[in-house]
C-alpha cells in the first residue's frame, strides 16, 4: 500500500505534464500545427479541422483510459506486481500519449503533400550571429551556492562520524552519507544540463539581429530560473534527509515524503515554464520572419524525431515539448537513439522481472557441512555454525530501517539499522511468526526460513550442535 501511495503521488502528476504538453499541439503557435509548418489560411480547411478534431477525441480516450489503468496495483498486495504496472503504465502513457500526434502529423504532410503546398528552395540569409552566440545568462555564483551549501549538508555525516564513532549507533550516518552525497551529484549533473543548455545557439527568427538577440536572451533566462529554483530544491532534499537521521524515529518515512514532495514541486515547476516559453514564442510570433534548416518538417518524423543528414549540428530545439533534441543522422544522434532504446526496451522490463522474481521466490536456510546457508536466487550468507552465539528464537521484530538490500511484504534482506543499536544483516520473511536472532563474528543476524517449520528445523540444528 505504501509503494502504491508514493507511485499514486509522484507518478500520476508526470501523466497530467505529458497530457497537457501533447494536447497543447491542437493550438496553431509558432507557425504551427502538430509540428507541421501552416499557414493562418490553411487551418480552415476542412480537412485540416477534422485532423484536429480526431486529434482531441483521441487524446480523451487516451486520457482517460491511463487514469484508470494503474488503479489495478491497488489489487495485488506484491510490491513486485505493483512496480510492475507503474512502470510498464508510465512507457504506456509515453507511447498513447505520442499516438494521436503521430497520427495528426502524418496527416496534415500527406495533405501539405497532396495540395503541392511544400516550397520546392529556400531562401539564403546571411544573419549576423556573433552576439546571439554570446548570450549567457547562467553565471558561476548564482548556481555554485546551492552546489556548495549541499556539498556542506553532505559532508556532514562524515565530520560527524570522525568526531563521535559512538553516534553510528543512534544515527544511519554511512547510508545517509551515501545518499546526500549522490543527490549532491545530482545537483551537478542539473548545474552541467543548465551551462550545456545556456551555451546551445538559437535559431535565428528575424533579419534584425537586436530581434535575436532579445528573443535567445528571453528564452535562456527562463531556463537559467528554472534549473535555479531546481537546484535549490535539491539542496533542500540533501537538508531534509540529513535532519531525517537526527530527528526522526523512523527516517524512511521523512526521506519517502520529502523525495515525493521534491518530486511533484518539480514537475509543477515545469507548468509555468511551459507558460512563460509559450508566451515568449506569441511576443515574438509577429516578428518571426526566417525559418532555420531544422524548421522544415518534412524532417521531423511523427513530429518528435528529427532525422536530416544535411544539418551537421547534433542538437536542435525541440518542435514538441521543451528544451533540444538530436539530430538521429548524426553520429552522437544515432548513439544516443541507440541508448535510449536500450534503456526503455531492455533495461526498465529487465528490472520488473527481477523484481518479481526477487519477490516470489522463497528463500531457504539449510544447514550443510557445519556451515548456514541463507539462499534467496543465490547463496547469499555463509556462516560457520560453531561461530554462531546468543542464538534465540523470537515472535517480534525491532523497529528498524533499511541500509541497502530489499524490503517488502514478504521479504527484508541485506543491511538494516537499528536505531541505538547499530546496523545488523537481516534475511528473513516478515509473514512469519517465528524468527532466529544469533551474533556471529560480531555481526548481529536475524533470520527465518520460507516458513516457521523451517525456521524451527534449523533452530533445533544450531542448538544441538552449540
Amino acid at each position: 500500500m505504501i509503494v502504491n501511495i508514493i507511485m499514486f503521488f509522484t507518478m500520476y502528476p508526470v501523466l497530467l505534464v505529458l497530457y497537457f504538453c501533447f494536447r497543447g499541439q491542437y493550438q496553431y503557435a509558432d507557425g504551427c500545427l502538430f509540428a507541421v509548418n501552416m499557414k493562418p489560411e490553411w487551418i480552415k480547411e476542412p480537412e485540416v479541422a477534422a485532423i484536429v478534431e480526431k486529434f482531441r477525441r483521441e487524446m480523451k480516450q487516451y486520457f482517460i483510459f491511463l487514469l484508470i489503468v494503474p488503479l489495478s496495483s491497488f489489487l495485488t498486495k506484491y510490491v513486485s506486481i505493483q512496480l510492475t504496472i507503474w512502470m510498464m503504465w508510465i512507457l504506456l502513457a509515453i507511447a498513447l500519449l505520442c499516438l494521436p500526434l503521430v497520427h495528426a502529423n502524418s496527416g496534415l504532410k500527406r495533405w501539405k503533400t497532396e495540395h503541392c503546398l511544400y516550397e520546392t528552395e529556400k531562401t539564403e540569409h546571411r544573419i549576423e550571429l556573433k552576439a546571439v552566440g554570446k548570450v549567457r545568462r547562467v553565471n558561476f555564483l548564482p548556481f555554485f551556492l546551492p552546489n556548495l551549501v549541499a556539498l556542506l549538508l553532505a559532508l556532514v555525516p562524515v565530520w560527524a562520524k570522525s568526531f563521535n564513532p559512538a553516534l553510528e549507533k543512534t544515527i544511519e550516518l554511512s547510508s545517509v552519507g551515501w545518499l546526500t552525497i549522490i543527490i549532491w551529484l545530482c545537483g551537478l549533473v542539473m548545474t552541467a544540463v543548465a551551462v550545456w543548455m545556456d551555451r546551445q545557439p538559437t535559431a535565428v527568427i528575424n533579419n534584425d539581429s537586436d530581434v535575436n538577440l532579445n528573443y535567445t536572451r528571453a528564452r535562456k533566462n527562463i531556463w537559467k530560473n528554472f534549473w535555479l529554483i531546481v537546484l535549490w530544491l535539491n539542496t533542500a532534499l540533501v537538508a531534509v534527509i540529513l535532519a531525517s537521521s537526527f530527528l526522526a524515529d523512523n527516517m524512511g518515512w521523512m526521506i519517502l515524503t520529502g523525495s515525493m514532495v521534491y518530486a511533484l514541486a518539480t514537475l509543477l515547476l515545469c507548468i509555468p515554464l511551459m507558460k512563460q516559453l509559450r508566451k515568449i514564442e506569441a511576443v515574438y510570433e509577429a516578428k518571426r520572419e526566417l525559418n532555420d534548416n531544422a524548421d522544415d518538417d518534412r524532417h521531423w518524423i511523427w513530429g518528435i524525431f528529427y532525422y536530416n543528414p544535411a544539418d551537421r549540428h547534433s542538437m536542435v530545439p525541440k518542435k514538441v515539448g521543451m528544451g533540444t533534441t538530436m539530430n538521429l543522422a548524426t553520429p552522437v544522434g544515432k548513439g544516443s537513439a541507440i541508448l535510449g532504446a536500450v534503456v526503455l526496451m531492455v533495461t526498465i522490463p529487465a528490472m520488473c522481472i527481477w523484481l518479481i522474481l526477487d519477490e516470489f521466490t522463497p528463500i531457504r536456510l539449510a544447514v550443510e557441512d557445519e556451515i548456514l546457508y541463507a539462499k534467496h536466487l543465490n547463496v547469499d550468507y555463509e556462516i560457520q555454525v560453531e561461530d554462531i552465539e546468543h542464538v534465540e528464537k523470537i515472535t517480534e521484530l525491532p523497529s528498524w530501517s533499511k541500509s541497502s538490500g530489499t524490503a517488502m511484504d514478504t521479504l527484508e534482506k541485506g543491511t538494516f539499522f537499528i536505531r541505538n543499536v547499530g546496523k545488523c544483516e537481516v534475511f528473513l520473511n516478515p509473514e512469519n511468526t517465528e524468527f532466529l536472532h544469533f551474533s556471529a563474528d560480531g555481526t548481529d543476524y536475524y533470520m527465518s526460513g520460507s516458513d516457521d517449520a523451517q525456521t524451527e528445523e534449523i533452530y533445533q540444528i544450531i542448538q544441538n550442535r552449540e
